[in-house]
């Protein structure tokens, strides 16, 4: 059993960060003593999530015209100008929580994106472009949304970029539902996707999962968002040769409206973390964590799992890949099958974030991660993270987390 690979956030920021007159600010008040941020982002939210609607104001035409293989999305456009209500201090350093927040208010069913900031003296565009170009360049992106803002002297424009691939056509889906409904849903997977998993969580919590047909055409399929009012999330999985890919992620909201506010804290420092070991001490503390949360057993910590984990993440780090089938050791069967690891049983998270609070963050938002991470059936895990930098993009982390039901024969010891 495979649980599928969360989309990742990148943050970019020209000019770096300790240039940044937003590093020397002191907390917003709108942080209560430091930790958390409260924030408003104006507008009216979207009451709909889908993946059409092209901008067509002056910078997006520019943009289509110098970026042809691009295109620039209404939605993206909207979640990048929502990032304009973050305080100075967060400017150069968004949460990822906080663009996955304003992916879904603007109406974007994206799980996430890339994001790029850009604070300069410079009052045209051109910086703008050069530092575009080489993101497109050395990305395989589709989409983007560009909003720009007035900065405060000595600076005079704050723009910020969000970059996404799209692998989905998705209909416009509604955002709010009457607890009890089934919302419809029309998709279609692009690519070489040859099936499709649809897997909700429930505000009461309950995850669970369909696999509709999947033909060369649209997709037709219901979710049913449950009785209980709160936020219901929908996860879009395709399968292709790489394994399971997360292509489309979003809340539904029952029995109440679309939320304008962003509750969150901001981003964890984790400079602290110099070793493997001590990233995957803390990666395991944040599953733990999340498993007594709601009332589960700590799961007992496997320095085999780890291993292999292990050589997962530095297998996706040193070959510039993000899947769960790897072109040398196959599916995580496979490579539990040659350590020899006595289980009929497994699931595998992978992800990629600038920081691992915020990679834990958002595969606990992923209905198929988090029945993963709460498996009742899970008796030992196993976390491997590999680090590197990315030119123009910091601090890159690979998580794979491994959860396996180990057979009697084999003894571990805790964690």
């Amino acid at each position: 059993m495979l649980a599928a690979s969360a989309f990742w956030g990148c943050r970019d920021v020209l000019p770096p960060p300790d240039d940044l007159e937003a590093s020397r600010l002191e907390p917003s008040p709108t942080a209560a003593a430091g930790e958390f941020y409260s924030i408003d982002v104006p507008g009216i939210p979207a009451v709909t999530i889908g993946t059409g609607g092209i901008a067509d104001g002056p910078l997006a035409r520019d943009i289509s015209r110098r970026f042809p293989s691009l295109v620039v999305s209404d939605c993206l456009e909207r979640a990048a100008a929502a990032h304009h209500s973050l305080p100075l201090e967060l400017a150069g350093n968004p949460p990822l929580s906080f663009t996955e927040f304003a992916l879904h208010w603007a109406g974007c069913p994206d799980p996430s994106a890339a994001v790029t900031t850009i604070l300069t003296s410079d009052t045209g565009r051109d910086v703008l472009y050069r530092h575009l170009r080489d993101i497109v360049k050395d990305g395989d992106y589709t989409h983007v949304g560009i909003a720009r803002a007035a900065a405060s002297p000595p600076y005079a424009n704050r723009w910020y970029g969000l970059l996404v691939h799209r692998q989905i056509e998705m209909k416009a889906v509604s955002a709010v539902a009457e607890p009890g409904a089934s919302v419809p849903l029309q998709f279609r997977l692009e690519g070489d996707f040859n099936g499709a998993v649809i897997a909700v969580t429930a505000p009461n919590g309950e995850v669970r999962t369909s696999e509709p047909g999947v033909g060369g055409s649209w997709v037709v399929a219901s979710v049913d968002v449950g009785a209980r009012v709160g936020e219901t999330w929908v996860e879009l999985l395709g399968h292709n040769s790489e394994g399971p890919q997360v292509l489309a992620l979003f809340p539904i909201q029952v029995g109440r409206s679309v939320p304008d506010r962003w509750v969150g804290r901001p981003v964890a420092d984790e400079s602290w973390i110099r070793s493997a070991d001590e990233a995957e001490g803390f990666a395991a503390g944040l599953i733990q964590a999340d498993r007594r949360r709601f009332g589960l057993p700590d799961l007992s910590w496997d320095p085999e799992l780890a291993r292999v984990a292990r050589g997962h993440s530095a297998d996706m780090s040193d070959n510039d890949f993000f899947a769960h089938v790897s072109p040398t050791s196959g599916t995580i069967m496979d490579r539990l099958r040659r350590s020899g690891y006595p289980t009929s049983m497994a699931m595998e998270n992978i992800a990629m974030a600038p920081t691992l609070a915020e990679a834990q963050e958002s595969l606990m938002r992923s209905p198929g991660h988090r029945a993963a991470i709460l498996s009742p059936e899970a008796t030992h895990f196993g976390v491997g993270v590999a680090t590197r930098t990315v030119p123009g993009h910091g601090t890159v982390r690979h998580l794979t987390q491994i959860y396996a039901r180990r057979e009697a024969s084999g003894q571990t010891a805790g964690r």
